[in-house]
This record gives structure tokens, sequence and C-alpha cells, in this order.
């Protein structure tokens, strides 16, 4: 009896697990965001708001239909599917809950998922304290496929030249922000913040393992110059003397935002219903691209691990600055300020790769600094192809910069710092200068006779950018081997440093496995190949060596077999006749040498890339779905032109249909959130032109 009393049991157990599970497996989908409420405090729901439009005015908060927050999400485990449906906030809301901060929408549970909500604001009617679009607390919660516009603060116009919002302000100010992370192990993913209100657009506050990836963040930029120019306002009123202690100086390019993705050294957070307070740590980001901020990517507050991957900074202030940790594979212009920034001295152990991008406008940079570099024991990368600059602009190691908000001595502990032991890869041609306070620091330069070094103990080695920067060229390295070290690794592999006596393991000219193939595919990637002599020998004849072009059908399209000698050191240049797009293979007909990677690279043709270019109109970009073209300007012939869209990392992503017209729309909507080359091509010209995904 007892047996069958604990068999039923187990039976009602069982019967109960699969009646929730069926429960919540079960999507319900409501009409109104007031039917929405009741399911925010509920667990393990599947919710979707039905496609449309909704709205929240002041009307909606007098009569008692929302609260502060306005969407709370109190519950854990469920899914709230916003697909289709857009929400807009009249900024009147912010001034309806008396002399408090406004939140938008918070997450208190657990392991929730928010996904596909379009939110924006209408108006520009500033809060009454603070506003805040989104705040992430809790634990292992997922935002998803947001897209947010943020609007409503005073004074909106200036950045921060007169004030962040607490003390030391000139105006008064009255903060909205877009999204603030906290909680833990928090994740916000493929979310697009669009910024016209004075705040942060991403920050961190008491977050742990928080997420940031395949977002896309934009804010807007004004020059000093067009603030100065105003004959009234808040900022005329106050004679334009900043919060800095003196009057905002012309020739800067300001954001109107804050922080792109900012993290903070202290916060408090609410998880299981306990107030925490804390720092922010080991934060990622990753695959992200941030558009006129005030600054790109800024870590250094946080702490533990800290790791930046794939981002790309565009038209900010300044591009990267973490203190600590690592960023890698990541792109900035320098369009407005360095792309590198250390802010204190005490800044350790950074290790950065940064290609430093084309500039989509004239340069305004204020700050006469391509990077900023201070503290101590970082290892870093600097690569570029950029010819056409500012001849201020360079690389500083320590020194006085010219930092809007650092000059007259103003704000010291984040200018003018000392900087030891630090080794420093140039793969550019911006210069680099050593202050007296650059002690004990390694730089390889291209020329080492444009390194100015006012420091002691410091060492400058030349280095052979012309190998080096194969990667900057946008050609992608194919191989099955790892050739991160692309300046002292023979084709197999022999990482020895020395050029003769590598052993060679294909001899055969019909051996099909390539040592290493280039995919030429961007806009300083036209044709022209320059193969080098490394070797040291005097008796190297090119005839050993035959370059062949294939298609992506693996047609071959060109082949030369070089037939003259190499002294030491002079290199040959033979034009693959447009070989856009395609792989080039180096074969080696003979056992003697081994051709390294560093002893090739692809170059410009004689054309004026820039000037086509110009010539290629793209509209709209930033773009969403739908893309228009126009080449009126240029001599395509219609019939063998294509288009393609790369990666930065030179993957191909996408190919268009072959243009019949000048001018055409194309569907862009499959491309993920991010920044692209938009290669055009017949085979004779070719532009390349950056898109942005949005």
């Amino acid at each position: 009896m007892k047996k069958n009393y604990t068999l039923l049991i187990t039976g009602i157990i069982a019967m109960f697990v699969l009646f929730v599970q069926e429960v919540k497996a079960q999507t319900i989908t409501v009409n109104s965001l007031e039917d929405l409420l009741p399911y925010l405090d509920d667990d393990n729901v599947d919710v979707k708001l039905a496609p449309g439009n909704y709205s929240i005015s002041a009307f909606d908060i007098t009569a008692g239909k929302f609260s502060n927050p306005l969407l709370l999400f109190e519950g854990s485990n469920s899914t709230y599917d916003f697909t289709g449906a857009k929400i807009s906030i009249n900024t009147f809301v912010f001034t309806k809950f008396g002399n408090v901060d406004v939140k938008e929408i918070q997450i208190l549970g657990n392991n929730n998922v928010l996904k596909n909500l379009t939110m924006e604001d209408i108006g520009n009617t500033r809060p009454t304290r603070t506003a805040l679009g989104i705040a992430m607390d809790g634990r292992d919660n997922l935002i998803e496929g947001f897209h947010l516009t943020v609007r409503g603060s005073y004074p909106y116009g200036y950045g921060d030249a007169f004030g962040k919002g607490g003390t030391n302000t000139v105006i008064k100010h009255y903060k909205h922000s877009g999204i603030l992370i906290r909680g833990l192990r928090n994740h916000l993913k493929n979310t697009t913040v669009i910024s016209r209100s004075y705040g942060h657009c991403v920050f961190m506050q008491a977050a742990s393992y928080p997420i940031i990836e395949g977002c896309y963040i934009e804010g807007e930029m004004r020059t000093t110059d067009d603030m100065l120019a105003e004959t009234s306002g808040p900022a005329y009123d106050k004679g334009f003397m900043t919060t800095w202690g003196y009057k905002l100086p012309p020739g800067y390019m300001m954001s109107l935002q804050e922080g792109g993705i900012r993290a903070y050294n202290a916060g408090t957070t609410y998880i299981d219903g306990v107030e925490i307070q804390r720092g922010t740590d080991n934060p990622t980001v990753k695959n992200c691209t941030i558009k006129n901020a005030r600054t790109g990517v800024v870590l250094v507050h946080a702490t533990g691990k800290k790791h930046v991957e794939n981002c790309v900074v565009l038209g900010c202030e300044s591009g990267y600055s973490i203190g600590s940790g690592t960023v890698l594979n990541c792109g900035a212009d320098a369009i407005y300020g360095p792309v590198y920034k250390n802010a204190y001295a005490s800044d350790t152990g950074y290790s950065a790769d940064i290609t430093i991008l084309p500039p989509s406008d004239d340069y305004y940079n204020g700050h006469g600094a391509i990077a900023y570099i201070g503290g101590k024991e970082h290892n870093l990368t600097f690569r570029s192809a950029e010819t056409d600059f500012p001849s201020d602009l360079k690389i500083m190691m320590a020194g006085d910069l010219q930092g809007l908000r650092v000059l007259n001595g103003s704000n010291a502990s984040q200018n003018n710092h000392t900087v030891r032991d630090v080794f420093l890869k140039n793969l550019t041609n911006f210069p680099v200068v050593l202050h007296a306070d650059a002690t004990n620091n390694r730089v390889q330069e291209c020329d080492a006779s444009d390194v100015i070094n006012n420091g002691s103990g410091n060492s400058v080695e030349s280095l052979d950018c012309a190998s080096a920067n194969i990667a900057l060229t946008g050609a992608a390295i194919q191989s099955s081997t790892d050739y991160s070290g692309l300046a002292n690794r023979a084709i197999d592999g022999n990482t020895n440093g020395n050029y003769n006596n590598n052993s060679v393991t294909h001899t055969n000219p019909s051996d099909t496995d390539a040592w290493w193939q280039v995919n030429l595919n961007s806009e300083q990637a036209i044709g022209d190949i320059v193969i080098y002599n490394r070797t040291g020998s005097t008796s190297l004849r090119l005839a050993d060596f035959e370059v062949k072009v294939f298609d992506a059908n693996g047609i071959e399209t060109f082949s030369y077999v070089y037939d003259e000698l190499l002294a030491p050191s002079p290199s040959t240049t033979i034009n693959a006749g447009g070989a856009m797009g395609k792989s080039i293979k180096i074969i080696q007909l003979n056992n003697s040498y081994a051709l390294s990677l560093a002893e090739v690279q692809v170059f410009a043709s004689s054309l004026s890339v820039k000037d086509i270019s110009k010539a290629l109109s793209l509209y709209p970009n930033p773009v969403k779905n739908e893309l228009y073209i126009s080449i009126s300007k240029m001599n395509f012939n219609l019939d063998s032109t294509k288009i393609n869209v790369y990666a930065l990392s030179g993957q191909k992503v996408l190919e268009l249909k072959p243009m019949r017209a000048k001018d055409m729309v194309v569907d862009v909507s499959q491309l993920t959130k991010g920044v692209y080359l938009l290669n055009i091509s017949d085979g004779q010209i070719t532009a390349t032109k950056k898109l942005v995904k949005l």
C-alpha cells in the first residue's frame, strides 16, 4: 500500500511539472500596455505584445495608468517579445512624478529575455531631476534587438562644457541617459541607441560580468565655434565660461552626449531583493559601433578582466580608454580626437591593437594627438595606411595633451602623464613624440627618423612597415597556420626571424595547397603587387617565383613569372590587372629560398582612390534596409560593374547584383549591425566607401 501511495505522489508531481512546463510554453498575446502590466511581475511566462504603435503620455500618468518605472519587470525566467511593437513616450511624462529620477524600463528579476522593442521619446521636455531609458538589475537578463531613441534633457547642445549634472556646474543640468547595466551577468545584445539627449548612451554601474555585444550607438557632434556664435541662450548668458575654469575655446568638436560605452567604479544594484553597493568588474564589449559620442569605450574605472574586441569608434572625441585589459582587432578614426588615451598615469598593462581608420570628412582634431600614452607596461600596436592628415597630429608618449578639458593646467590628474616600460609598434605614418617624462620605452617605427625622443632610456627600432602593413590594406591572410606575426614568419610557419635557410615544404608548382593567399578587397588594394627581397642574397632570381590571381570560383585570371634579378634591398612591382576581391597565390618554383609573408604587399595603383570614392554617393548612411547608390559622376563600364560589401576584417559578406544604371537602390537588410566597406568595381575603376548598417 505504501508503495502504491508513493507511486501516486510521484505521478502527481510529474503531471504538475508537465503542467507548469506547458503553461510556460504557451505564448500569451496582449493588445495594450495596460494588459501587459499584470504579467511584468510573473515568473515563467512567455508574453508577446501585439505589433502596433503604443504611447505613454502625461495624461496617462495623471490618470494613474503607469507608475515609476513605467514598465517594471520583477518576475523571473520569462520572455517578453515586442517584435513589431513601438512605444512612444512623451517627455512631459518625466515631470509628472515629482522631484525624482524617472525610469522608463527597469528589470529587477532574473533570467528574463526582452527582445525587439522600438522605444522613442517624443519631445524635448527636460525631467524634473533625471531620466533613464532602461536600467538592468537582477542577474542573467538579456535585452536583445531593441531600438532606443532618447530625447529630453537640459541644457542640450553643449556636451559637458558647462557641467555634468552634479557639483561644479556652471549651468544646472537635467540629464537623460540611455541604458544603465547593473546586476550580475546581464547582457545587452544587438541593440541600437540613438541619443539626442545629454547623458550616457550606455553605461555600467555596480555591474559584474556585463556583456555588451553587437550594439550600434550614436550621438551627434557640434563645433565649439558654432556654440560661441550664439547670441542668446544659457551658454551666452554665462559668457561661455566653462566648468573647467576658462572660456570655451574655439577649434574643437564636441559630442552633445557623454560616453558611448562607459563603466563606473561605484554604484548600487538590486539582486533578489538585496541592495548591493560596489563597482563594475569584468566587462566585455564586442562587435559594437560607437559614433559621435564623447568617448567610444571607456572601462578605465572597472576592475578585473576587461576585454574589448571587434569594435569600431567613429567621429568620437576619443576612442578607447580602458586603463588595463585588452582591446583586440578594433578600429577608430581620429577625426575629432585620439583613438587611444590613457586617462591616468597609474594605468598599467593595457594591451591594444587598433587600426586608425580613414576619416569621413576633414580632420577637426584640436587635441593634436592621434593617441596619448601614459602609464606603464602597455603593449600597443597602431595600424594605418593614412598619408593625408594634418602635420600636427602625432602619437604622444607623455607630454602636455591639448585636450579640451585639460587646458591651462586644469584637471592635471588626466594630463602630462609619465610613461615607462611600454612597447609601442607604430605601423602608421603618424610620427611618435616621446616627452621628457617617457623612460625605458621600446618603440618600433616605420621610419626611426620620424621619432622625436626627448626622454631617457628609450629604444627606437626601424620596422618594415611595407610588409607589416599587409593587414592595413584590408587584405585578409588565410591559412591553416596562424600568421599573426607577419614580419618574422616564413611560409612554413618558421618564427626564427630569419629569411635564409627556412625549410620549404612545397616545391612542386602544381601543388594545390596554397602556402597563403591574400584577398584584395579594400580601397588601397587595387591590384599592384610589390615583391621585396629580404633574403640578403644578391643572386636571388625572381624567376623562382610565380604569382597567380584567382577569382571567387577558383578560375585563374592572371599569371606572372618573375624573370629579373633582385639586389638585396630593392623591390619589383607588377600590376595584377584589377585583382580586386580576388585571391593571390604565390607559387615557389625553387626550394632555395623561402618567400616570407613579409616580402609581399599589395599597394594602391596610380588611381586617386580618395577622389574616386568622393564621386560615389551612398544614402542614407547609416542605413537600415534600402541603400541608394549613385555613380553618375563615375565612368564605370556598367556591363562589368559589381558591388561587394566587406567586413572590416576583409571578409566578403554580401555580393549584390551587377549594376545596370548609374543610380540604383539595393537591399542591405540582411547585414548585421556594424561598419562595412562597400566596394564598386568594373575591373578598371574601383571605389570604396564606409557603410554603417543600423
